[in-house]
């Protein structure tokens, strides 16, 4: 089942399964592959309804963790889940190396393969991928459009909204 979400940041679509959220992006999914395997229930439709109120509360404040949402996991591998759950615990508007995720995933070593992880990384916002940088300190591949500027924009969005200075206007995605 695929979702349309008109936000303060542009539209964003939800894609769901059966297990769950399944993708969230800028761009229309069209993967009709997926959409037949979500079939309409209340359950369902409750989780989308709170999808949508979180979704809009992130994209007006930069804030918001999404804990309640159910993830569609079923294709991730156990190292793919490790990371991103612990990604899921990175605070809005603060970064993780992704040597540091690697570690908290259980495997420092592993930033290359926590790094490739983040580039698959098809829930948007959910798992929030624009968390992870460089440890350089530098920002380094976002696959949503307008890549390092966008991933730039929603971490000043957090971070702004953090110190109570106002929201700065995100231009990167309006539609």
């Amino acid at each position: 089942m695929i979702q349309q979400h008109k936000t303060t940041l542009g539209t964003i679509w939800s894609q769901w399964t059966q297990h769950g959220l399944y993708r969230v992006q800028w761009n229309h999914p069209g993967d009709a592959r997926i959409d037949a395997a979500a079939t309409a229930s209340t359950a369902l439709d409750r989780q989308i309804e709170s999808f949508d109120r979180q979704l809009a509360a992130f994209c007006d404040s930069g804030q918001g963790t999404f804990a309640d949402v159910r993830i569609d996991s079923t294709l991730w591998t156990d190292f793919t889940a490790r990371v991103y759950a612990c990604c899921r615990q990175i605070p809005a508007g603060q970064t993780w190396t992704y040597k540091q995720l690697a570690a908290r995933a259980g495997n420092d070593r592993a930033s290359r393969a926590v790094g490739a992880a983040m580039s698959r990384n098809r829930i948007l916002l959910v798992i929030p991928c624009h968390r992870v940088i460089a440890s350089n300190g530098q920002l380094r591949g976002f696959s949503a459009p307008g890549g390092l500027e966008t991933k730039q924009a929603l971490l000043d969005l957090e971070r702004t909204c953090n110190s109570q200075q106002g929201q700065r206007e995100l231009i990167f995605c309006k539609s």
